[in-house]
């Protein structure tokens, strides 16, 4: 069993459909999306929040409702859905190499005029933009200077001169407007707890300071915003001062990585995967939902848990954890306290972003009860 009590996770049940699927609660849905743009609003700072988490258009319809002024996206055929869906504008978190990765981005982007950014990290890519731009006649596009700072994934180093060479070299193609920098503090998912957490956003927005005054003080350009992403940072920390945006994603739903860094409670938590219990033995019950529904994350970047989630039975108040999964079915321990055979299961995943990314549909469950199902257009959105 989980140290957590089952009625901290407890929700109501309805056997409307076929298992396994993903719920997503409406109303600590909204609660989360209003809490992030407040927390923007009172910083003064823009709030452009990262769709992968979600892959809805319905749930990024709502966000640019309540304020956001836009969305980033993982992939560029991810930016294509949420145009097509109508989203105006969007900015591809993606580091462009080849011009070939965004022309049909910038043709569905220019038909339903739609803005659309960039950045960058090498001069290699912004040839790259500039010549995909060029090759469609259009608009100049704004691009970003992608900044590392901690993560070691993608970016130009903070403190050397990459940062301010890439500046003015957008600056000089008549393709390209210059935006500002960008970061992802993703380390922060394997901070130890809030104080950690701080320090990492303290950081994050010290560097991007330093290397924004360092751009200015070259003449290339005379403007350069800055803008962070991560959700531990944006729920974990005060938005930093000089931080013009900020992109979180994971917070529109929140999972069991946000609850082990301390960042939310698990009333928080919007979304679930109800699975239904096939198989009971003398030391498991068996749920139809394995990796294949809820993958084999234990966490963003490799960080956190030793199962694969929180599981809730229908009938009693215990939180069991899923301790193994094959392909198809999770594995239970439940130490006597069986649940029924054929009952339900509400599974609380370590990584929402990587669950929703496995299902076609999603249902909405609103205050009455009734189930909405909805498409998950960004899913299989690879390229």
């Amino acid at each position: 069993m989980h140290q957590n009590r089952g009625s901290d996770y407890l929700r109501p049940y309805r056997d409307d459909r076929l298992t396994p699927y993903i719920e997503i609660d409406d109303l600590r849905l909204q609660r989360n999306l209003r809490q992030m743009q407040l927390k923007a609003d009172e910083a003064g700072a823009s709030l452009r929040p990262h769709v992968k988490t979600h892959k809805s258009v319905v749930i990024a319809r709502r966000q640019i409702a309540a304020g956001a002024v836009g969305i980033t996206v993982s992939k560029p055929s991810e930016g294509v859905a949420f145009i097509e869906g109508g989203i105006e504008d969007v900015l591809l978190a993606y580091p462009v190499v080849v011009p070939e990765s965004i022309r049909e981005l910038l043709v569905v982007a220019a038909y339903r005029r739609a803005r659309v950014s960039f950045i960058v990290a090498d001069p290699l890519g912004v040839e790259a933009i500039a010549c995909a731009v060029r090759e469609q006649d259009g608009d100049p596009v704004i691009v970003y200077v992608k900044v590392d700072v901690g993560l070691g994934r993608v970016g130009v180093d903070p403190h050397g001169e990459g940062g301010v060479t890439l500046a003015g070299h957008i600056a000089r193609c008549p393709e390209l407007r210059f935006g500002g920098l960008v970061s992802h503090a993703g380390h922060a998912y394997g901070a130890s707890g809030i104080a950690q957490i701080q320090t990492i956003a303290k950081d994050e927005a010290m560097l991007l300071r330093q290397l924004q005054t360092r751009i200015l003080q070259h003449g290339a350009v005379s403007r350069c915003a800055i803008s962070t992403g991560a959700t531990p940072t944006a729920l974990g920390a005060p938005v930093a001062p000089g931080v013009d945006e900020i992109r979180p994603g994971n917070y529109a739903l929140l999972d069991l990585t946000a609850i082990r860094l301390g960042l939310c409670q698990p009333d928080d938590l919007a979304m679930s995967v109800v699975a239904r219990v096939v198989a009971v033995n003398d030391r498991y019950a068996i749920i139809d939902a394995g990796s294949k529904a809820l993958t084999s994350d234990r966490g963003p970047h490799g960080t956190g848990a030793s199962h694969w989630g929180i599981a809730i039975s229908e009938h009693l108040p215990l939180a069991y954890t899923v301790e193994k999964l094959s392909e198809e079915h999770g594995f239970v321990p439940h130490q006597g306290q069986q649940p029924r055979l054929g009952s339900l299961m509400r599974v609380f995943p370590n990584h929402a972003c990587a669950v929703m990314a496995q299902f076609n549909h999603w249902v909405l469950r609103g205050e009455d009860d009734a189930g909405k199902v909805m498409p998950t257009e960004g899913r299989g959105c690879f390229l």
